[in-house]
């Protein structure tokens, strides 16, 4: 399925762009005194609504497996409140990161450089933000290998691996399929990925 095909209907960013462009001393400024995720993109910010019910829950359930299988302390898995910085004039929380060895931070900051995999559970409000603006640039990101896309509405999994300059897509749609992330010696059932979860009728 192409990113057209997964756009279709997804209403515009939840973005809140000022008249005047926003700089980025700005941006960490507005991103300190708020109490929700604040991400940024070439002078616009995007603000990152609260998590429903079904995001938050298969958010907890790819971490937890992940946990029990990426040996320690090799691997950490962080959280969604984990910044990143994609490139200089981009910044981004995924759902789920985990960085390989020691994380590695922008300086005199604490803006993650260095993640391996990267987990984004869609919602209505950030889709076009999530596989427009943010998907390729993660893929521009040398240290990143693995990017998770994830519906919560219906089982699908889209898995962008890392396959020397380019990128392959796996796509997931059936419980019984398994997910595997060679590279970091870890697999991903989507029926424990969706364990609990209603979708809607």
């Amino acid at each position: 399925m192409s990113v057209d095909a997964l756009l279709r209907g997804a209403p515009a960013p939840a973005s809140v762009r000022e008249h005047d462009f926003v700089s980025l001393e700005e941006y960490f400024e507005i991103a300190a005194a708020s109490e929700t995720r604040v991400e940024y993109l070439d002078g616009e910010i995007f603000y990152m609504s609260g998590v429903r019910h079904n995001h938050g829950a298969i958010q907890m359930l790819i971490g937890g497996i992940l946990y029990t299988q990426l040996a320690h302390p090799d691997y950490v898995i962080l959280s969604s409140n984990v910044l990143i910085r994609a490139r200089q004039s981009a910044y981004f929380f995924p759902d789920l990161t985990v960085v390989r060895g020691k994380a590695r931070f922008a300086p005199g900051r604490n803006d993650l450089l260095n993640p391996v995999l990267v987990v984004e559970v869609l919602s209505p409000s950030t889709r076009r933000h999530d596989l427009v603006n943010k998907l390729p640039l993660y893929q521009a990101m040398p240290s990143l290998e693995h990017i998770l896309i994830i519906e919560q509405t219906r089982p699908h999994v889209a898995h962008h691996s890392r396959a020397g300059d380019t990128w392959a897509l796996r796509q997931y749609s059936e419980l019984h399929e398994i997910l595997t992330l060679d590279s970091l010696g870890a697999s991903l059932s989507l029926a424990h990925v969706y364990c609990g979860i209603d979708f809607p009728a």
